[in-house]
This record gives structure tokens, sequence and C-alpha cells, in this order.
């Protein structure tokens, strides 16, 4: 499996603390069937990418000790950026989009809203090829109320990431439903973990992909976590979609 979202890298947000529970949390995504994770810490402003040696070392050291204690796990480099207005001017920095190839951009809205003018940003990104990845759409307050405001933002040629704990529960009965709909009406293309740590928010995908299995069937939950992430990593598009 692959995951493009956690917050794995030591000392950079609200994830592990020190380089030895980032060690753990990679143990346990290991051993819960990951082969490929992607860091990508919280940007919410981001002319900090202008400056973001910080984040680049915490890679390098990680992906160091991952390369001496967990080789079978692989590490890739992206961010989750704060939504804001002219993303794309961000783009050529290394950490923008996910794995550095300029495609794809793991972007977060605020959780009680979806910001006014989204689609007018999402056209000024299609317009330098890139993509924007909504994280975890079914915790947005607007879209619990009216879920039908995810398939919107699918039209408007975003593609959309669940939380895993979002299908199992972690965060409530509601967010559980609102995410079984949106997994029911095809508006979700990539399952990933957003894992802050080893326990309650961990990078164990397998209890979500069962879950996703039951309501679309286990081949196409398969892809969430497979197939699709894959090819956003390496800067493809998704069948069927016009990016």
């Amino acid at each position: 499996m692959v995951d493009i979202h956690t917050h794995i890298l030591h000392d950079l947000d609200d994830g592990p603390a020190t380089l030895e529970e980032s060690l753990d949390m990679a143990r346990a995504a290991l051993e819960a069937g990951t082969h490929t994770v992607v860091a990508t810490p919280h940007v919410l402003n981001c002319m900090n990418l202008a400056n973001n040696s910080m984040i680049n070392r915490r890679f390098k050291e990680f992906k160091a000790l991952l390369h001496s204690e967990l080789p079978d796990l692989k590490v890739l480099l992206g961010t989750e950026i704060y939504f804001q207005p002219n993303l794309s001017q961000y783009a050529s920095y290394d950490a923008a989009t996910l794995n550095g190839t300029r495609r794809y951009m793991l972007v977060e809205f605020p959780m009680g809203d979806i910001p006014k003018g989204y689609e007018k940003e999402l056209a000024a990104l299609a317009r330098f090829s890139l993509v924007p990845v909504i994280a975890h759409p079914e915790r947005n307050a607007l879209i619990i109320d009216k879920p039908a405001l995810a398939g919107k933002l699918v039209e408007a040629g975003a593609i959309l990431q669940m939380n895993a704990g979002s299908l199992t529960g972690h965060f409530g009965s509601t967010i559980r439903k609102v995410a079984q709909i949106l997994l029911k009406k095809g508006w979700v293309h990539v399952i990933a973990s957003d894992a802050h740590e080893v326990g309650k928010r961990g990078p164990d995908l397998r209890k979500a992909v069962a879950e996703a299995a039951e309501i679309i069937g286990a081949a196409a939950a398969g892809r969430l976590v497979a197939d699709n992430p894959r090819l956003l990593l390496e800067g493809k598009s998704l069948p069927g979609r016009p990016d």
C-alpha cells in the first residue's frame, strides 16, 4: 500500500516530537503492509516554502535512518498546504507537490468552511497543470451538512483524499456516514492515514480498506491505497480523469 498523507517527520508540526517516534511510526506502517509513505508536514503559510531548509533537513535525517533501520519502507516528500490564493506560484519548491513532480498538491481546506472563490483558484492551478488533492473533505463542516458539495469539488477538477480514520469511526459516527456516502458516490480517489502517531491516529490502513471493500468492493478499495496513490506520486493522471 501507498500512503500519501502522513505527519511522520519529527519536530515540524503536530506529528512526532523526536526522530525515534518517527521511526516507530514507520515501523508500524511497514508492519501494516504499507511500503511507501509520503511525509506531508503542515504548511500554514506558503511563504515558508521559500525557506524550507528545515523540512528538507528533517526529511534527509529520516530518510537516512530508514535506509539503515527499515530499508523496505520508501519515504517521499510532500507537504499539506493550507488553502490560500496563488498556490501555483509555490509549485517550484521541492516540497510543494507530492514527490516533487510539480503535478499534485495536497491542500487542506478550513475544517469549518469551503473558501469562497475556490473554483477560481482551482482553475488557476489547472493552467499550470497542477491538480489539488483535497485532504479529508469528509471532515469539512459544510460537506458534512451537504455531502454533494464534495461532488462539486471533483467537478471543479480536484482529487479527494479520505482519511482512514473517517471510515473506521475514529472521528465519530457522523463523519463515518459522510465518508460512506462519498465512497458510494465515487468521489473518493485516495485513502490515506493522515497519521500523526503510532496510536489512535496511526499509519495502519488495513481496517479502512476492509470498511471500504464492504461499500465499493475489494478491487475498488484496493485501488484507493495502491494504484491511484502510485499514479499521483508518478505525476500521472488517474483513469477516467481529464487532468
